[in-house]
């Protein structure tokens, strides 16, 4: 995560919130806004109705984790991503899926182009 800031303040969650255009997706919630800057700006939410610090961690990882996979393709945009808290977090749950997730909200908002190198679940 070399050009992405990390959103700590809750005035700019709060913001984010209002401003952001809101995108679903089977595990995974996203607020994106543009913004000006040179660098991107990332926000992680999930809340504690999902499970114990240990989970949420695991979690966070996870995001983190799929979020660099995509962020050489993403410039000046500030996202916000929230586990659903409808979703129970399931042990087998790998990287991949969050990635897919990820990857298909994001095209979606015409973000992240389609590669041939994108990996496809079962």
């Amino acid at each position: 995560m070399k050009k992405t800031e990390i959103i700590k303040k809750n005035y700019e969650f709060k913001y984010f919130f209002k401003k952001g255009d809101y995108f679903s997706g089977k595990y995974l919630e996203i607020f994106v806004h543009t913004n000006k800057l040179e660098k991107n700006r990332l926000g992680i939410v999930i809340s504690k109705k999902v499970g114990n610090s240990v989970v949420r961690h695991r979690i966070r990882r996870l995001i983190l984790e799929s979020y660099s996979a995509v962020e050489k393709d993403l410039s000046n945009i500030n996202i916000l991503i929230c586990w659903k808290k409808k979703v129970k977090f399931d042990k087998n749950l790998s990287f991949f899926d969050v990635k897919y997730d990820l990857e298909n909200i994001l095209r979606k908002v015409n973000i992240v182009k389609n590669e041939e190198n994108t990996i496809i679940s079962d």
